[in-house]
């Protein structure tokens, strides 16, 4: 209980002696080690995503893509000018073009908005509930004339090109969609609609239908008729088609993502449509890579942001470093790695001048204490707890970090970032503590003695 006793108390006084240098020792620490993780994270990964969101198909890795900011509105708010609309539909554009990372999008359970008036006429007598996308009609819908009218909502889908084609979908009637009639010259040419083949022999195709989409009214052309049991995944698990049950679109209207028009209009209102139309198409796109230069595609995710001047389109279920630096360059990141291991050195070089003059200055004391008796483990335990104290903030600030649901979120497991938090810790404790054992090694208890304090 003395031996005890007297490690605790010389714990405490060396401790108090060197308050300041300790505080300032833990936050150097704090800030290392979450960098440290960070970027381990970004150029190494640490196993943290979660394979349910990104699962191999064909030998490829599927990631879900997302371009919803912090502030919700980031992007959509940029839509002020025709220039700024056409910002967004070249960015989207650009993004397709990758061909290391090919962008398909789809949303499976997306309804289409007709007028009460042209679903009454379209289906002339026949009953139309079992394509309606709920029982009821709505108020106060436009449709791009100036007026508000009674409208009903459909069941639909939305798909671009490439997925169209990946699924395999097939008309009856018709044509499918194609790079051709979903490139339009001017605003207000009739864009293309496919309809499941439950409307066969009730709408024709070449029929002209004025839809309310996503808020914004198009002029759609139906090009075709879809053949009987087409189908796609359901929305979210698009990389899981072999455990999951597939949508039918037999009772759907499918509209594209991904239209192109040649020639800006002149009013603001009128491109805005088509932008907002591809920011949706990123926000339920899905991006195939083999996984092997995930960083690359960051970092040129970043470069193409910047030259449009909006946010960088994320990987989800990325490793937490590459979701966190995904705004900054390539450079500024390598700027952060050479600063982080600068500060990592200078943590431990102060770790070491801070033990290396405790020794010194309690050299007399040890000396004593040696002599009386005391084991050379009794001197080093004290110090051992106090290199424990120092590093301990580190483990309570990166965890409470790394697992806040701010930073974790729903597609990162804490676990692995923590394991690689605890090693990170344990190599610094190993690192101080054989630091000590140097510093200690053959103590000459008479030569501790006859140095001034």
């Amino acid at each position: 209980m003395r031996k005890i006793r007297f490690m605790i108390e010389e714990f405490f006084r060396s401790f108090q002696k060197s308050l300041f240098k300790n505080i300032l020792l833990m936050l150097m620490f704090s800030i290392s080690l979450v960098m440290a993780v960070i970027m381990c994270s970004y150029y190494v990964g640490l196993g943290e995503r979660y394979e349910s969101i990104t699962q191999k198909v064909d030998g490829r890795e599927w990631y879900a893509l997302d371009l919803i900011t912090e502030s919700g509105q980031e992007v959509t708010n940029q839509f002020t000018t025709v220039r700024r609309c056409r910002d967004m539909v070249d960015y989207y554009e650009t993004l397709k073009s990758l061909e290391e990372a090919p962008i398909m999008s789809i949303n499976t359970h997306q309804s289409v908005v007709l007028k009460e008036e042209d679903v009454k006429k379209l289906f002339d007598g026949k009953d139309f509930l079992p394509f309606a996308d709920g029982e009821y009609s709505y108020a106060e819908i436009a449709f791009g004339d100036g007026t508000v009218c009674l409208a009903r909502d459909m069941k639909g889908a939305q798909l671009d090109l490439d997925a169209y084609r990946y699924f395999g979908l097939r008309t009856q009637e018709g044509e499918g969609f194609t790079e051709e009639n979903m490139t339009i010259q001017r605003d207000g040419e009739p864009i293309p609609l496919l309809l499941g083949s439950g409307y066969k022999g009730i709408i024709e195709v070449g029929t002209i239908i004025n839809v309310n989409f996503w808020t914004s009214a198009f002029q759609c052309k139906v090009v075709g008729i879809l053949e009987r049991g087409s189908k796609l995944p359901p929305d979210g698990q698009m990389n899981q088609m072999d455990f999951v049950e597939l949508v039918s679109l037999d009772d759907r209207i499918v509209f594209p993502h991904g239209v192109k028009v040649l020639e800006d209009p002149e009013r603001m209102e009128d491109m805005e449509r088509y932008a907002e139309n591809d920011f949706i198409a990123l926000q339920n796109g899905y991006a195939q890579t083999d996984g092997k230069h995930i960083r690359e595609l960051v970092e040129k995710y970043g470069q193409i942001a910047n030259e449009y001047g909006y946010p960088p389109v994320q990987l989800v279920g990325t490793s937490i470093g590459l979701d966190l630096l995904r705004r900054e360059s390539a450079s500024t990141v390598r700027v952060l790695l050479v600063l982080t291991v600068v500060l990592m050195c200078f943590s431990f070089y102060g770790l070491f001048v801070t033990f290396y003059d405790k020794i010194q200055s309690n050299s007399k004391n040890y000396g004593i204490y040696l002599m009386n008796g005391c084991s050379l483990g009794m001197i080093l335990i004290p110090c051992l707890l106090e290199v424990a104290v120092i590093l301990a903030p580190a483990i309570i600030i990166g965890r409470y970090i790394f697992t806040s649901e701010q930073i974790s979120g729903q597609y990162f497991r804490a676990g692995p970032i923590m394991q690689a938090a605890y090693i990170m810790i344990g190599v610094a404790f190993l690192v101080g503590a054989g630091a000590l054992i140097y510093l200690m090694r053959g103590v000459d208890t008479e030569h501790l003695i006859r140095q001034k304090d």
